[in-house]
């Protein structure tokens, strides 16, 4: 109803048009974004910009007013390709695309495909791409692989490196990422596994405590660590963004 019926009602009120392109971030705050952006910011005029922060990234979106669509798009071209020169890799899509969904395509292309081992995210990571249309193609398999048994058993890490370091432990991601590489026959595997709370927090291993594992055949193995605050479901939440993020790295997938 607002398009067939607002939106010509509403142009004949006016001789302008807004036209707005998002760009989407992840790795970085609002305020770091800003801090980045502050000149630009400040001495904004056609187009605009505006930040809105998400719990897991950041969409900046542009927006130019100008009688036709064309003539919006060329100002706000010359904004967005200094946006990027500045922040780079950060940048991982536009408008409507999520970061599973730009990974997923990227991985299609280079003909890759994946499977995913989580612990402290139980299933959070695999729902992330399989929320994506077509996921199968790349997705071969997701699993929860939350005790010690199940690590062991079904993605063969071993008794040695789970008394020596702990379920919690770069090693013990690395193996997961390896075992579910390998158990699946996936060029890519990826797990999680960390201490969400509100329990099960120590000196040595707080809540938020979580490391990435990532496995790509033909460039090796290695993990991440990464310190998260939040409540239970919040460092869940960035521990999911924090693997999609080191995948895409990895893979080298820019926008």
């Amino acid at each position: 109803m607002f398009m067939k019926y607002a939106v010509p009602f509403l142009r004949k009120k006016t001789d302008l048009i807004f036209v707005s392109r998002t760009l989407k971030i992840v790795g970085v705050g609002e305020s770091r974004v800003e801090t980045v952006l502050r000149d630009i910011i400040d001495t904004q005029t056609n187009p605009t910009i505006a930040p809105y922060a998400k719990l897991t990234e950041v969409a900046l979106r542009i927006t130019a007013s100008a009688p036709e669509e064309t003539a919006a798009q060329k100002l706000i071209a010359p904004v967005a390709k200094e946006i990027y020169n500045r922040l780079g890799q950060h940048i991982y899509g536009e408008d409507d695309e999520c970061l599973a969904g730009v990974i997923l395509a990227a991985l299609e292309r280079q003909d890759q495909t994946l499977a995913i081992a989580e612990s402290c995210t139980g299933g959070l990571l695999t729902s992330a791409f399989v929320d994506v249309p077509g996921s199968s193609t790349v997705l071969l398999e997701g699993t929860v692989t939350y005790g010690n048994k199940a690590k062991t058993t079904r993605l063969g890490v071993s008794d040695e490196i789970l008394t020596a370091h702990g379920a919690v432990s770069a090693q013990t991601a690395a193996a997961m990422a390896e075992g579910i590489a390998r158990t699946s026959g996936a060029c890519v595997g990826i797990s999680t596994t960390g201490i969400a709370g509100p329990e099960g927090g120590t000196h040595d291993k707080p809540i938020g405590l979580v490391y990435i594992g990532l496995h790509i055949a033909g460039k090796g193995t290695q993990s991440k660590e990464l310190r998260l605050i939040g409540d239970r479901n919040e460092i869940r939440a960035k521990a999911v963004v924090g693997a999609l993020d080191l995948l895409r790295l990895e893979m080298r997938i820019h926008s």
